[in-house]
């Protein structure tokens, strides 16, 4: 009876054997597939430390090749600024060279601003673009078809139904211009005024162009989108700036002393409706205000009824703004800050169609600054602060190394600037990404 207990007990023994050592095997082939496993996912952790590791010492320049898309390369590195119109432009600059260059940033209408460029090279200009964005945002990019002479117009104003468009004509020099004009496509000849064209200026309902003579008679002639006519206009002054408000030519003239430049006279001028000889307008003298500090007039910007004036009092080394009320001719001086960089905007025959410039409704005077260092430019912005103090709104760092700022405008209650960045693309055959950005302050 024991021994047949002993041989059941035997074979319980030998099953168990065999089960433990099933059992040992399934353990080691798991612990293989285990360490396979752990092997596997510290591979991919290193490979994602790796990529972590090399991304983080990405070079600045460093793209994205992904060239048929306008957003693949990021112009801004600050989040005090938003982009709000974006356009590539690929062009291929061969032996003569050129960029895109900006020829307009102003408002073609009240709700909208339009920035107009085109490429020019050693022997013309070529390939135009409109870029214009609205009070909501919205973006159209339109690119005029051809290359010819009468394609470039610089101009452009959208007068109730109508679109007037302006170029210069190829025959300017920088003692005149001549101008063709354009309503609604079709080339229209708008005559000339009585005065030699030395300077355009675009207005909300036509043109205004002038002459000046340092210290002599001056002119502001003023061609309606609406009638059809021009008026022209005369006053005495050494430096000026005008502007159109309701319906009627404004001029501010600064008549500095002639020696240090310590005061000088600011003359509100208004057209007047009663014709001299050769139906030539004499201005009208609203309000004369002598000024400390006087210097230049370097810039001048219209919010509503009021005219800013900034002018660059160089012999104190400060910048100076002046608001001027249109309706009741009251002259203030609401900014004066201590210079930081100097003043260089370019002189263009078209005045304030792109300006490097600018003055918002409260006074402050914005400067786009442009340092150069081992042949690059580093471009920033400067708010000069009616509070009191300046400071730098958009630092060099915050953009992308090598773009550049090419005008500013204040525009829907902010503060706008057009920017372009110059991509070159692999191959070495000359080919270039533009990348043109209007980027605006949050």
């Amino acid at each position: 009876m024991f021994a047949k207990q002993d041989v059941v007990s035997t074979s319980n023994l030998n099953s168990c054997h065999q089960s433990i050592l099933e059992n040992k095997k399934i353990l080691q082939i798991s612990l293989l597939h285990s360490k396979k496993r752990m092997k596997a996912l510290q591979t991919i952790t290193m490979a994602l430390f790796i990529t972590v590791l090399l991304s983080s010492c990405k070079k600045e320049d460093d793209v994205v090749p992904n060239h048929d898309n306008p957003n693949n390369i990021t112009l801004l590195n600050t989040s005090q600024w938003t982009v709000v119109a974006s356009h590539i432009q690929k062009k291929q600059q061969g032996n003569l060279g050129g960029r895109f260059g900006t020829s307009a940033f102003s408002l073609q209408k009240q709700d909208e601003l339009r920035w107009y460029l085109y490429f020019s090279h050693m022997t013309g200009i070529q390939d135009p673009i409109e870029i214009v964005v609205n009070n909501q945002n919205a973006v159209t990019v339109t690119k005029p078809p051809g290359n010819m002479a009468s394609d470039f117009r610089d101009i452009k104003t959208i007068y109730g139904a109508d679109t007037w468009e302006t170029r210069i004509s190829s025959t300017s020099s920088n003692n005149s211009i001549n101008i063709n004009s354009y309503k609604n496509g079709q080339y229209t000849d708008i005559g000339y005024s009585n005065f030699t064209m030395h300077k355009l200026q675009a207005s909300e309902d036509g043109l205004l162009t002038s002459k000046e003579f340092y210290g002599g008679n001056n002119s502001v002639s003023h061609y309606h989108y609406g009638s059809g006519q021009w008026k022209d206009n005369v006053f005495w002054a050494t430096q000026f700036v005008s502007t159109r408000y309701n319906g009627k030519t404004y001029v501010a003239t600064l008549l500095n002393d002639g020696t240090t430049g310590t005061q000088g006279t600011f003359t509100v001028f208004e057209e007047s409706n009663t014709p001299g000889p050769s139906n030539v307008y004499e201005m009208t003298n609203k309000n004369e205000v002598i000024i400390p500090n006087a210097g230049y007039i370097m810039h001048s910007t219209r919010h509503n009824e009021n005219l800013f004036v900034a002018i660059n009092a160089q012999w104190q080394n400060k910048y100076v703004v002046y608001k001027i009320n249109l309706n009741n001719y009251y002259v203030q001086k609401v900014m004066e800050e201590t210079k930081v960089e100097n003043y260089e905007n370019p002189e263009f025959i078209i005045k304030n169609l792109a300006s490097l410039a600018e003055i918002d409704p409260q006074g402050n005077l914005y400067m786009v600054a442009n340092r150069v260092e081992n042949m690059d430019s580093h471009y920033s912005i400067r708010k000069y602060k009616t509070t009191g103090g300046s400071e730098v709104i958009l630092k060099e760092e915050g953009l992308k190394k090598l773009t550049r700022i090419d005008a500013v405008y204040f525009f829907n209650n902010k503060l706008h600037a057009a920017i372009i960045y110059r991509e070159e693309l692999a191959g070495n055959n000359g080919m270039n990404n533009y990348h043109m950005q209007i980027i605006c302050q949050k």
